[in-house]
Protein backbone atom coordinates (compact mmCIF):
# COMPACT_ATOMS: atom_id res chain seq x y z
CA UNK A 1 0.00 0.00 0.00
CA UNK A 2 1.23 3.68 -0.98
CA UNK A 3 0.54 6.17 1.68
CA UNK A 4 0.03 9.47 0.57
CA UNK A 5 0.35 12.68 3.03
CA UNK A 6 0.24 16.22 1.76
CA UNK A 7 0.42 18.95 3.51
CA UNK A 8 -0.76 21.81 1.07
CA UNK A 9 -0.51 25.33 0.13
CA UNK A 10 0.04 27.05 -3.00
CA UNK A 11 3.46 27.94 -2.73
CA UNK A 12 5.52 24.96 -1.62
CA UNK A 13 3.05 22.11 -0.76
CA UNK A 14 4.62 19.07 1.01
CA UNK A 15 4.33 15.52 0.36
CA UNK A 16 5.73 12.61 2.08
CA UNK A 17 5.12 8.91 0.62
CA UNK A 18 5.56 5.64 2.49
CA UNK A 19 5.27 2.39 0.74
CA UNK A 20 4.65 -0.93 3.42
CA UNK A 21 6.67 -3.10 0.85
CA UNK A 22 9.84 -0.72 0.63
CA UNK A 23 9.82 0.68 3.94
CA UNK A 24 11.15 3.56 2.68
CA UNK A 25 9.60 7.46 2.95
CA UNK A 26 9.90 9.61 0.07
CA UNK A 27 9.80 13.44 0.24
CA UNK A 28 8.78 15.98 -2.34
CA UNK A 29 8.50 19.08 -2.18
CA UNK A 30 6.99 21.54 -5.12
CA UNK A 31 7.74 25.09 -3.97
CA UNK A 32 7.48 28.45 -5.24
CA UNK A 33 11.11 29.46 -7.51
CA UNK A 34 13.22 31.99 -5.15
CA UNK A 35 11.35 31.03 -1.95
CA UNK A 36 13.48 32.16 1.28
CA UNK A 37 17.07 33.71 1.84
CA UNK A 38 20.01 32.55 0.08
CA UNK A 39 20.78 30.53 2.92
CA UNK A 40 17.78 28.59 2.40
CA UNK A 41 17.75 28.46 -1.32
CA UNK A 42 21.43 26.75 -0.67
CA UNK A 43 19.82 24.18 1.92
CA UNK A 44 17.03 23.52 -0.90
CA UNK A 45 19.86 23.31 -3.76
CA UNK A 46 21.53 20.52 -0.77
CA UNK A 47 18.76 18.45 0.13
CA UNK A 48 17.41 18.53 -3.41
CA UNK A 49 20.65 15.77 -3.77
CA UNK A 50 19.55 13.26 -1.24
CA UNK A 51 17.63 9.92 -2.82
CA UNK A 52 14.81 10.45 -0.43
CA UNK A 53 13.94 14.00 -1.67
CA UNK A 54 12.37 15.26 -4.80
CA UNK A 55 12.25 18.96 -5.10
CA UNK A 56 10.61 20.69 -7.88
CA UNK A 57 10.31 24.42 -8.73
CA UNK A 58 6.97 25.33 -9.53
CA UNK A 59 6.20 27.50 -12.88
CA UNK A 60 6.19 31.18 -12.64
CA UNK A 61 2.43 30.96 -12.66
CA UNK A 62 2.04 35.05 -12.63
CA UNK A 63 3.63 35.51 -16.10
CA UNK A 64 3.49 31.91 -17.57
CA UNK A 65 0.03 32.96 -19.77
CA UNK A 66 -2.27 35.86 -19.65
CA UNK A 67 -5.89 35.88 -19.11
CA UNK A 68 -8.59 38.70 -18.60
CA UNK A 69 -9.95 37.47 -15.29
CA UNK A 70 -7.36 37.06 -12.33
CA UNK A 71 -9.76 34.20 -10.73
CA UNK A 72 -9.57 32.46 -14.25
CA UNK A 73 -5.67 32.38 -13.84
CA UNK A 74 -5.82 30.88 -10.42
CA UNK A 75 -8.12 28.03 -11.06
CA UNK A 76 -5.52 27.67 -14.28
CA UNK A 77 -2.59 27.38 -11.93
CA UNK A 78 -4.57 25.27 -9.33
CA UNK A 79 -5.34 22.61 -12.10
CA UNK A 80 -1.45 22.76 -13.00
CA UNK A 81 0.11 22.27 -9.68
CA UNK A 82 -2.88 19.09 -9.59
CA UNK A 83 -1.12 17.69 -12.55
CA UNK A 84 2.50 17.76 -11.71
CA UNK A 85 2.29 16.89 -8.12
CA UNK A 86 0.43 13.68 -9.14
CA UNK A 87 3.17 13.29 -11.91
CA UNK A 88 5.97 13.24 -8.77
CA UNK A 89 3.88 11.60 -6.80
CA UNK A 90 3.65 8.68 -9.52
CA UNK A 91 7.28 8.51 -10.30
CA UNK A 92 7.78 7.61 -6.14
CA UNK A 93 4.96 5.14 -5.83
CA UNK A 94 4.74 1.40 -5.88
CA UNK A 95 2.79 0.66 -9.37
CA UNK A 96 0.17 -1.98 -8.72
CA UNK A 97 -0.35 -0.93 -4.94
CA UNK A 98 -3.42 1.15 -3.61
CA UNK A 99 -3.43 4.00 -2.17
CA UNK A 100 -4.61 6.05 0.88
CA UNK A 101 -4.24 9.47 1.11
CA UNK A 102 -4.34 12.30 3.73
CA UNK A 103 -4.48 15.48 3.80
CA UNK A 104 -3.29 18.04 6.45
CA UNK A 105 -6.86 19.92 7.70
CA UNK A 106 -6.71 23.68 7.42
CA UNK A 107 -5.50 25.62 10.77
CA UNK A 108 -7.68 28.81 11.64
CA UNK A 109 -4.77 30.37 13.53
CA UNK A 110 -2.71 30.96 10.49
CA UNK A 111 -2.43 34.13 9.01
CA UNK A 112 -3.26 35.07 5.51
CA UNK A 113 -6.65 36.01 6.10
CA UNK A 114 -9.77 35.04 4.43
CA UNK A 115 -9.00 35.31 0.78
CA UNK A 116 -5.77 33.20 1.11
CA UNK A 117 -7.97 30.74 3.28
CA UNK A 118 -10.11 30.22 0.19
CA UNK A 119 -7.58 29.91 -2.60
CA UNK A 120 -5.65 27.68 -0.52
CA UNK A 121 -8.79 25.57 -0.22
CA UNK A 122 -9.93 25.52 -3.59
CA UNK A 123 -6.31 24.54 -4.62
CA UNK A 124 -6.71 21.48 -2.17
CA UNK A 125 -10.38 20.53 -3.42
CA UNK A 126 -8.70 20.69 -7.27
CA UNK A 127 -5.67 18.40 -6.30
CA UNK A 128 -8.44 15.86 -4.23
CA UNK A 129 -10.43 15.72 -7.34
CA UNK A 130 -7.50 14.85 -9.96
CA UNK A 131 -5.94 12.05 -6.99
CA UNK A 132 -9.67 10.64 -7.05
CA UNK A 133 -9.47 10.31 -10.53
CA UNK A 134 -6.13 9.30 -11.27
CA UNK A 135 -5.44 7.39 -8.49
CA UNK A 136 -8.44 5.55 -7.12
CA UNK A 137 -7.45 5.69 -3.52
CA UNK A 138 -8.87 3.16 -1.86
CA UNK A 139 -9.33 6.31 1.55
CA UNK A 140 -9.07 9.81 1.75
CA UNK A 141 -8.68 11.19 4.63
CA UNK A 142 -8.35 14.98 6.61
CA UNK A 143 -6.87 14.80 9.74
CA UNK A 144 -6.58 17.64 12.10
CA UNK A 145 -3.05 19.67 12.72
CA UNK A 146 -3.89 19.10 16.47
CA UNK A 147 -4.24 15.17 15.93
CA UNK A 148 -0.55 15.49 13.73
CA UNK A 149 0.91 16.56 16.89
CA UNK A 150 -0.55 14.72 19.67
CA UNK A 151 0.94 12.00 17.72
CA UNK A 152 4.33 13.81 18.08
CA UNK A 153 3.49 14.61 21.75
CA UNK A 154 1.37 17.23 22.51
CA UNK A 155 -1.72 18.68 20.41
CA UNK A 156 -0.48 22.50 21.40
CA UNK A 157 3.03 22.31 20.01
CA UNK A 158 3.84 25.30 17.42
CA UNK A 159 6.12 24.80 14.65
CA UNK A 160 9.34 24.94 16.11
CA UNK A 161 8.43 22.65 18.58
CA UNK A 162 7.33 19.70 16.10
CA UNK A 163 10.41 20.33 14.22
CA UNK A 164 12.56 19.60 16.94
CA UNK A 165 10.18 16.23 17.67
CA UNK A 166 11.16 15.34 14.64
CA UNK A 167 14.66 15.97 14.91
CA UNK A 168 14.83 13.96 17.94
CA UNK A 169 12.98 11.36 16.15
CA UNK A 170 10.21 11.11 19.20
CA UNK A 171 8.51 8.20 18.07
CA UNK A 172 12.11 6.29 17.57
CA UNK A 173 10.82 5.41 13.92
CA UNK A 174 13.71 3.04 13.08
CA UNK A 175 12.76 4.01 9.00
CA UNK A 176 13.21 7.22 9.54
CA UNK A 177 16.40 7.27 11.27
CA UNK A 178 17.95 5.94 7.81
CA UNK A 179 16.82 9.18 6.12
CA UNK A 180 19.28 10.79 4.50
CA UNK A 181 17.04 14.11 4.52
CA UNK A 182 16.71 13.08 9.02
CA UNK A 183 20.56 12.54 8.73
CA UNK A 184 21.21 15.98 7.57
CA UNK A 185 18.54 18.01 9.61
CA UNK A 186 18.62 16.20 12.78
CA UNK A 187 21.64 18.73 13.93
CA UNK A 188 20.59 21.41 11.92
CA UNK A 189 20.22 25.21 14.24
CA UNK A 190 17.44 27.11 12.69
CA UNK A 191 17.20 29.65 15.13
CA UNK A 192 13.89 31.10 15.40
CA UNK A 193 12.44 30.33 11.45
CA UNK A 194 11.96 26.80 10.05
CA UNK A 195 13.96 27.21 6.19
CA UNK A 196 11.65 26.30 3.67
CA UNK A 197 10.05 23.37 2.86
CA UNK A 198 11.58 21.71 5.68
CA UNK A 199 8.12 23.03 7.65
CA UNK A 200 5.88 21.31 5.02
CA UNK A 201 8.19 18.19 4.71
CA UNK A 202 8.27 17.84 8.54
CA UNK A 203 4.64 18.27 8.58
CA UNK A 204 3.73 15.91 5.83
CA UNK A 205 6.12 13.24 7.62
CA UNK A 206 4.08 12.92 10.78
CA UNK A 207 0.78 12.81 8.77
CA UNK A 208 2.06 9.96 6.99
CA UNK A 209 3.74 8.18 9.49
CA UNK A 210 0.30 8.74 11.96
CA UNK A 211 -2.09 7.20 8.82
CA UNK A 212 0.59 4.37 8.17
CA UNK A 213 1.95 3.42 11.47
CA UNK A 214 5.29 1.74 10.00
CA UNK A 215 6.48 1.19 12.80
CA UNK A 216 3.99 -1.30 14.70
Amino acid sequence: MNFLAVDFSLNSPGICIYNDKSKAYHFISYIKPNTGTKIEQKLQEDIALLKDVTLVNQPDFTNNETFSSAELLKVKRYDRMADEIINLVLQHSFAGDGFVIAFEGTSYGSNGGTNNMIDMAAGAAILKLKLLKTLNPDDILTVAPTTIKKFAGKGNMNKLQLFDCFQRNVNDDPILAKSPLWKIVKDLEVGKKIPKPLDDLVDAYFLVAYVSNPTT
